[in-house]
């Protein structure tokens, strides 16, 4: 027992660095090699040499400015848990093709949850290939695409697939971009690449621009690349559960037949049985809130601040520079992960350019004027 719990507790801290380490950094992740370099991208803070003084150049430092402007994921329980459970289910889904289910990242907008799907995606790809002894030549472990901007046709999703394993390379003209109006079918190459690729996760963001009839539309697609290729999902956007479940329903009639069920036992003399949670309802979601700051749960958003104070690299940051701020930068920023990132990112870039190299309220007040003028 001791020994299996220590390996539990490795393997989360393990994820937890993993997760840590993902960067921020926005980049074309919807295409292969885009999200390659994102895997790969290792994210060092500047280096400050010690008992010395900001460089006359350093308020025009770019690689110090670019780094701030980003900076990494930090880790939260949720975070953490949604990203071993998928990677768990990655391993597990590679030796068996029944039994898999989709995953959902659900939540308000701002709070995270793209960042989440990425690093789940970075994690789940370099433990692939890590298996696998190293990346294999014409291996595509994970696919990342984003809900097409007409979602209705079933093809459309198909060419956010093909588009990134490079099966349909982007129009060079407007000539080209008219005659796209005209998709092909692309579902014979795509599943052939899927499938010899081996790859072993599609992650969907943006799920929250199509409506549950669209998504009725191309769920039997996505049931046979899970189920005969083994491939799992992982849906991704505010409102994704609710309109899966939906989804679910219209495309599978589920309804009907219940109520069609139901009739059939009541003219047998039966009386319908208890409704049994359906497998929609059962379906894994992990839900992302705005970080909490109350008497009771503090500690979660203090955590986090204290995440982003390691990573910060100033010559004169201060101890608990963010930590002693809690309030404040909740009261600002609502506790959405995407606005805080956003205020401590600008803090950094001002406290540089303006050589105080330190994050006070007085950084904190003009980063938040550049958020909510």
């Amino acid at each position: 027992m001791k020994a299996s719990i220590e390996l539990r507790d490795k393997r989360e801290a393990r994820l937890r660095q993993q997760l840590k380490d993902t960067p921020m950094r926005p980049l074309p992740l919807f295409q292969l090699t885009g999200w390659t370099h994102f895997v790969d991208e290792e994210v060092e803070p500047p280096a400050l040499a010690a008992g010395s003084s900001p460089a006359e150049d350093r308020k025009t430092d770019e690689q110090a400015i670019a780094y701030h402007r980003h900076l990494r994921m930090v880790p939260t329980d949720a975070m953490t848990h949604m990203q071993e459970m998928v990677v768990e289910a990655v391993h597990a889904n590679s030796g068996r093709r029944d039994g898999l289910m989709d995953h959902v990242i659900d939540g308000p907008a701002g709070t995270g949850k793209t960042c989440l799907l990425r690093a789940i995606g970075r994690t789940a790809q370099r433990e692939i290939e890590a298996a696998m002894g190293g990346r294999r030549q014409n291996t595509i472990p994970v696919v990342h695409i984003t809900t097409p901007a007409d979602p209705e046709p079933r093809v459309n999703w198909l060419w956010e697939i093909g588009s990134y394993l490079g099966l349909n390379p982007e129009p060079k003209s407007l000539m080209e971009v008219l005659e796209m109006r005209r998709h092909q079918d692309v579902t014979l190459p795509v599943n052939y690449v899927l499938e010899t690729a081996q790859t072993r996760l599609l992650l969907i963001d943006d799920i929250n621009r199509a409506s549950p009839q669209h998504l009725a539309n191309v769920l039997p697609y996505f049931d046979y690349l899970r189920d005969k290729l083994g491939i799992s999902i992982v849906f991704c956007g505010t409102g994704a559960s609710h309109r899966l479940h939906q989804a679910r329903i219209l495309a599978g009639e589920l309804t009907r037949v219940s109520e069609e069920n139901r009739v059939r036992l009541e003219q047998a003399g039966r009386p319908a049985e208890p409704v049994s949670p359906s497998p929609t309802a059962l379906l894994p979601v992990t839900w992302l809130h705005p970080l909490p700051l109350d008497t009771e749960d503090d500690e979660t958003f203090r955590r986090v601040l204290a995440s982003f104070e390691a990573d910060l690299s100033l010559y004169r940051l201060e101890e608990n520079a963010l930590s002693k701020h809690p309030v404040t930068l909740h009261q600002r920023t609502g506790g959405y992960f995407k606005a805080l990132t956003y205020v401590i990112s600008t803090a950094a870039v001002l406290a540089i350019r303006s050589g105080s190299e330190n994050i006070t309220e007085k950084e904190i007040d003009a980063a938040t004027a550049q958020l909510s003028p």
